[in-house]
């Protein structure tokens, strides 16, 4: 299972842009992960173990081992900052992501296997 190890305290996030159009490319792309870096400054205690950008997701393995929140409030305030990034660049325009999003505990090293073709 590599270095990661299953446990109750990861999560695989996929953040889903509105209409799954590429939009996430060249600075998007940049910004986008740029704020991944920031989450962990925002949340102390967080930890981003993994992350990947696409054109249109982005998927996500947090550790939330020392960190007592709420997966939503942390991927909601992902989602705004990045929304907000783009919109000072000019770069935003309507609705940027898609409401729901999957996610899911990485507890069991099935799990892992699964999760870790998108990372």
């Amino acid at each position: 299972m590599s270095s990661i190890e299953a446990s109750y305290s990861l999560h695989y996030a996929k953040l889903t842009v509105a209409g799954q159009k590429p939009i996430l490319e060249g600075e998007s792309k940049h910004l986008a992960q740029w704020a991944l870096g920031n989450l962990q400054t925002r949340f102390p205690g967080l930890k981003v173990l993994k992350s990947r950008v696409n054109p249109s997701e982005v998927h996500l393995l947090l550790d939330f081992q020392r960190l007592d929140e709420d997966v939503l409030r942390v991927l909601q305030s992902y989602k705004s900052e990045v929304k907000n990034l783009l919109k000072k660049k000019g770069l935003g325009e309507g609705p940027l992501w898609q409401w729901n999003y999957e996610e899911r505990w990485v507890s069991t090293p099935e799990e892992w296997s699964e999760v870790a073709a998108f990372l």
